[in-house]
């Protein structure tokens, strides 16, 4: 059996590939009820662990504590990173891998997925455009970990895009009109892509986004000003657990419509002596407006950088098609049709474009094919000028196209006599490059990876103990960096001494500032 997952951050959508329909697959909750969504929820009671479905029958227990967004962590995580939740203190990887692990059991068990406990459940990942390469291989490891097989891994505004081919392509796309900006507001993040639809062939031209805003930013909103309300007494405010308010008021922000004046977020849910509280949505929608014109900007950045002058006619433009939970708020769609005019145009499934288009990407008979792209620049800080000056050397530039499916990886290498007894490697991410080449925009560090140049050291297990100096006979060296990313994104770099034969191969991680102590490295190599 083939799936389409789109892992979200405040609920997960799974669609099945079936005789060449795309259907979403439907859950039943403890209560009865059935729905097509499954919670990305966590809950904890004391040493007891409740993920999904089970994690939603109990959050306005207050027995149990709440945790919801883990995706949104995984943005700024490592396989190394550890997250507690009540008295529980797991690394983050265990956190996904259980709760993925439970899905996995609620799809054979508690949904209306009509498979074997014996049949592999082939996946296509979603993952948001904008995810750095840690996120791409922890979200892969733990889908692995949890007994899925992997299909492969597809970035989540051109699984949208996918979607929408499906559904429109033959009405909207033409010669003249042949580019397709997905808006993909998802309850963390924020990405947009500019896509080039040509038949069943769709090419990322860019992508641009916000790593950390989404629905959760739009709950915290409407949290502050229901917690402002005069109704309520300090005392009831102090009480309130935070997790579940979050809950109530998106919940009330997802009741809206646009003809809605007030928003109730009945306190009674979670509180004893708290009732019913009553927010002006002229008030929330004013306090959204700032978020809606950072994505604005994104988009308006994404589409300038590949239409150019054409990006501001929108002559070329088909759509902009709004995706994702968030996007069905009735302010979004009429801020941006303010912006953009009639080429907007929202998903009939906003909430789950994403998971149809992965499901249309699994199955080997819809045709379709993709080029991604890389949504960062990814290089390494180095010395210049005889040490004089530090700077940025990007080695895969953003935009730089990802290999296909079955294509050879990516590949970049640099060689170099050193200068020094060992290498101090810093990789970075960033989503923009200033003048002189300068990170610049949303920077993340990566591990602090040490090589060491001197033949003497290549056994020493301690190379963080070694001062780093420069080494006289380091240009009789020649040193060799080879660089190479897969389809899903994830960067491996092998560093090698050409002159004394010896190598060592590192997947690029979190940077060390967040990483648990004793990290595992591996063995020095010797060429064979």
């Amino acid at each position: 059996m083939r799936l389409g997952i789109d892992f979200g951050t405040t609920r997960t959508r799974v669609a099945a590939v079936l005789k060449g329909n795309y259907p979403l697959i439907d859950f039943q909750t403890e209560s009865g009820d059935i729905q097509d969504w499954y919670p990305s929820l966590i809950a904890v009671q004391g040493e007891r662990l409740a993920f999904g479905l089970d994690a939603l029958a109990t959050q306005y227990d207050s027995d149990w504590e709440l945790y919801r967004s883990l995706k949104r962590l995984l943005a700024l995580g490592s396989p190394q990173s550890v997250l507690r939740v009540g008295q529980v203190e797991l690394p983050l990887m265990d956190w996904l891998t259980q709760f993925l692990t439970t899905l996995r059991e609620d799809l054979l068990r508690r949904s209306n997925l009509e498979v074997s406990s014996q049949e592999p459940l082939e996946v296509m990942v979603g993952i948001p455009a904008n995810a750095n390469s840690n996120q791409r291989f922890m979200t892969l490891e733990a889908f692995r970990r949890a007994g899925f097989h992997l299909l492969g891994m597809l970035n989540e505004p051109s699984a949208a895009g996918i979607e929408y081919a499906h559904r429109y392509r033959q009405s909207d796309v033409t010669r003249r009109r042949e580019h397709v900006v997905v808006y993909d507001l998802g309850g963390g993040t924020f990405d947009v892509s500019v896509i080039r639809m040509t038949g069943q062939r769709h090419e990322v031209l860019g992508s641009d986004g916000i790593s950390q805003l989404g629905g959760d930013d739009f709950d915290e909103l409407l949290m502050e000003l229901a917690l402002s309300q005069p109704v309520l007494a300090d005392s009831t405010r102090k009480h309130l657990s935070r997790v579940r308010l979050l809950n109530l008021c998106r919940e009330a922000k997802e009741s809206l419509n646009p003809s809605s004046r007030k928003i109730t977020v009945d306190l009674s849910q979670i509180s004893l002596v708290a009732g019913e509280v009553l927010v002006p949505v002229s008030q929330f929608y004013e306090k959204c407006e700032t978020l809606i014109s950072k994505t604005i900007r994104a988009t308006e950045s994404a589409m300038h950088s590949v239409l150019g002058e054409a990006g501001d006619d929108l002559q070329t433009l088909a759509c902009i098609y709004l995706v994702g939970g968030s996007s069905e708020l009735p302010v979004l769609a009429r801020s941006l049709r303010d912006r953009f005019g009639k080429r907007v145009r929202r998903s009939p499934y906003p909430s789950a474009a994403t998971a149809i288009g992965l499901a249309i990407a699994a199955d080997q008979e819809s045709g379709y094919t993709w080029e991604e792209q890389f949504s960062r620049h990814f290089g390494v800080w180095r010395e210049s000028e005889d040490g004089r000056e530090i700077v940025f050397d990007p080695i895969f530039s953003k935009a730089t196209p990802l290999p296909g499916p079955g294509q050879p990886q990516l590949t970049a290498n640099r060689q170099y006599h050193p200068a020094h007894n060992v290498g101090h490697f810093r990789f970075l991410e960033c989503s923009q490059l200033k003048e002189q080449q300068e990170p610049g925009g949303d920077i993340i560090a990566w591990d602090a990876v040490l090589f060491p140049f001197d033949p003497s050291l290549r056994q020493e297990a301690r190379l963080d103990q070694i001062p780093v100096e420069r080494w006289p006979e380091a240009h009789s060296q020649w040193v060799e960096e080879c660089y190479q990313c897969d389809a899903q994104g994830i960067i491996h770099v092998t560093i090698s001494n050409q002159t004394s034969d010896y190598f060592k191969k590192y997947l690029i991680r979190e940077s060390r500032s967040q990483k648990a102590k004793g990290g595992k490295r591996k063995a020095m190599s010797r060429r064979q």
